[in-house]
């Protein structure tokens, strides 16, 4: 069990930084909302999947197996928090004269979901957008974990892909000296 809620906080930090990021700088970008959701959602993603990719060295190294399933539970324990918090504010009911409730309930659901706020706006802020937005980290989770239990390195790949690897130095075996 210790090794579930192992996972499902790195999982759940990554989201959370991103959310808190996405918060931090959203005034900035208060027109632009769902545009900026892009960029942190980029950013969620390396997060969270170098993240799995890292915890898959680990999970071999500590538990000597590693089964491609325990990253759909890290994940599923790991939004299980933000959805339920979003259920139970889709199911509140209040009546206020200074407060329209309606408007705060449907940023409340927003908020929860806001690195992956375009998702939802595809989807119409309905459920199955909801729902979209949620399994992207749940895939993310699993394709992290996955490319760490099959050693794919995506850094590397890129850096490949673009010629980014520092040039090699050639090895003389002439000592110089400057005397």
């Amino acid at each position: 069990m210790k090794k579930y809620f192992t996972g499902a906080w790195a999982v759940f930090k990554n989201y959370l930084f991103a959310m808190i990021f996405f918060y931090i700088f959203f005034i900035g970008f208060y027109s632009k909302a769902s545009l900026f959701s892009i960029a942190i959602f980029i950013v969620m993603i390396f997060l969270i999947y170098s993240e799995l990719h890292h915890l898959t060295g680990v999970d071999k190294r500590r538990y000597g197996s590693v089964k491609l399933t325990d990253s759909i539970i890290y994940a599923l324990i790991a939004i299980a928090p933000m959805v339920l918090l979003q259920i139970i504010i889709s199911f509140l009911s209040f009546e206020s004269p200074i407060i329209n409730f309606d408007v705060l309930k449907l940023n409340l659901i927003k908020g929860l979901t806001a690195p992956m706020l375009f998702i939802a706006k595809l989807g119409g802020y309905q459920v199955p957008g909801y729902i979209a937005a949620w399994a992207t980290v749940v895939i993310m989770s699993f394709l992290g974990y996955f490319a760490g239990y099959k050693a794919f390195d995506l850094n590397a790949f890129i850096r490949r892909l673009f010629g980014l690897q520092p040039k090699k130095r050639p090895t003389t075996n002439k000592k110089r000296r400057f005397w």
